[in-house]
């Protein structure tokens, strides 16, 4: 494989679906899952012991994720685990799902526009939710992304991570994320995408995290959620991320939970 085509977006194919797991931190840091039992680890209800993607609890019974992630899984083939560690992972419960949606103009087959999902729980959790953000980060500010899976160097996964991991991101101009970053389709979407790089040279995503969140703090000890992971670069060089933006998504949200709920 050239290194063209190595890096690609933060996916792992298996044989039940195309949707992809997609990568997780590193040269990241242990993140104390206290601060972030918003954290939600998805997994395919037939295989529940092998985490997918990440994703966030938004409401008791909603869970925020990439499309990528639950693409051509049918409803309710997925379980997940909430507010929970990796250490904690085999006695915690998995939650059945209802069902998923996304929006109809998300495809992989040109980029990566739209790359948003929502998952309704069957059951409400107490666990605490994540706020989500009303507008878009400066370039140049300070962010957060979190999430499981291998702590290697990207694109190969060697490492798992023991326990979540989190990085500091800085918001670069979408122009940074151009096609010398992310060749491979899906390719970078600008109008619905964040772009980043790791405020520790080259801490970025790795396989493990796609759905996970991108994170602003609120001000006051807490955070709310600005994107969700969805790519990562094709570079060996500038190992930027990208992710969906929350504030251009917030209609296409609260569109896709009201038709869940229509269920």
């Amino acid at each position: 494989m050239s290194s063209r085509t190595a890096g690609v977006l933060l996916a792992i194919f298996v044989a039940t679906a195309i949707a992809s797991p997609a990568r997780a931190i590193h040269r990241g840091y242990d993140a104390p899952v206290g601060s972030y039992r918003f954290m939600v680890s998805l997994r395919l209800a037939e295989t529940p012991d092998n985490h997918r993607c990440g994703g966030t609890l938004i409401e008791p019974d909603v869970v925020l994720t990439a499309a990528h992630c639950v693409a051509l899984v049918p409803n309710g083939g997925l379980v997940a685990v909430v507010g929970a560690d990796t250490p904690d992972w085999p006695k915690a419960p998995r939650v059945p799902t209802l069902g998923h949606r996304f929006p109809e103009t998300f495809t992989m087959r040109y980029d990566n526009r739209d790359d948003i999902a929502v998952v309704r729980l069957a059951g409400a959790q107490v666990t605490p939710g994540i706020r989500l953000a009303a507008a878009e980060p400066r370039v140049g500010a300070r962010l957060v992304t979190a999430g499981w899976g291998c702590t290697n160097a990207p694109p190969v996964c060697k490492v798992q991570a023991q326990n979540l991991q989190a990085s500091g991101q800085t918001v670069l101009r979408d122009a940074s994320c151009g096609l010398d970053v992310f060749w491979t389709r899906p390719i970078y979407n600008r109008r619905t995408n964040i772009c980043t790089k790791g405020i520790r040279s080259r801490s970025t995503v790795n396989r493990g995290d796609s759905g996970g969140p991108l994170l602003v703090r609120d001000g006051r000890g807490g955070f709310r959620q600005v994107g969700v992971t969805a790519l990562g670069s094709d570079s060996t060089t500038k190992l930027y991320a990208g992710f969906t933006s929350i504030p251009v998504e917030r209609t296409s949200i609260r569109a896709a939970i009201r038709s869940l709920r229509a269920r």
